[in-house]
């Protein structure tokens, strides 16, 4: 009866082991690269101060960060877009709430390089706007994910002339730029990366 068990104990650890999974995955330091265009420039941002997680035994995904923290490629428009001029505090944060429609095909406890298709609502201010995503997570040696994503978000013609009447009334007093050149793509691809640490 005691080497039963004793066998019962150590299978049943051995299991444990095997499916011993994070609880989840964050990473404060995940980078969002953003691209759009307009009629007289090509729009190009960074954020390297964007929180995400990922939950592997739900399939849960999230990120959010700051508005403010986005740095553009032309310096004249980033002090635009953080300036008083262009008030963003109404919409200060961005996030997004997701989940991985195809968890059952990724293995968190084996090494390796899974495919993961992602859908959720992407919230910036008032602005909702459902979105999926292609992408990619990497199980490490020591633990660690290493994930892509890409987005392309589509924005509706109403929000378009909205984001173009901002743009119109605030930018030219900080920029010295054409209004009638004004117009953003609407159109807007955004790649997420993320080095994620398991949590308990």
């Amino acid at each position: 009866m005691i080497y039963v068990n004793a066998l019962f104990f150590i299978i049943s650890n051995l299991l444990f082991t095997e499916v011993d999974v994070a609880s989840k995955y964050t990473c404060r330091t995940a980078q969002i690269h953003i691209e759009t265009s307009s009629r007289f420039m090509d729009v190009v941002a960074d954020n390297y101060q964007v929180y995400t997680e990922v939950n592997p035994n739900t399939g849960k995904v999230i990120f959010q960060g700051l508005m403010k923290s986005f740095e553009f490629e032309m310096g004249a428009l980033d002090r635009a877009f953080n300036s008083s001029s262009v008030d963003i505090s109404q919409y200060s944060k961005f996030n997004f709430d997701g989940r991985i429609t195809n968890l059952a095909r990724i293995d968190f406890n084996s090494l390796g390089t899974y495919n993961v298709n992602v859908e959720g609502k992407l919230f910036i201010g008032d602005y909702i706007r459902k979105t999926s995503a292609q992408g990619s997570i990497k199980v490490l040696a020591d633990g660690r994910l290493e994930s892509v994503a890409d987005f392309t978000i589509r924005i509706e013609e109403e929000s378009m002339n909205t984001i173009n009447e901002l743009m119109r009334k605030k930018l030219p007093s900080v920029v010295s730029l054409d209004t009638d050149q004004l117009g953003i793509s609407r159109d807007i691809k955004i790649n997420l990366k993320a080095n994620y640490r398991p949590r308990n």
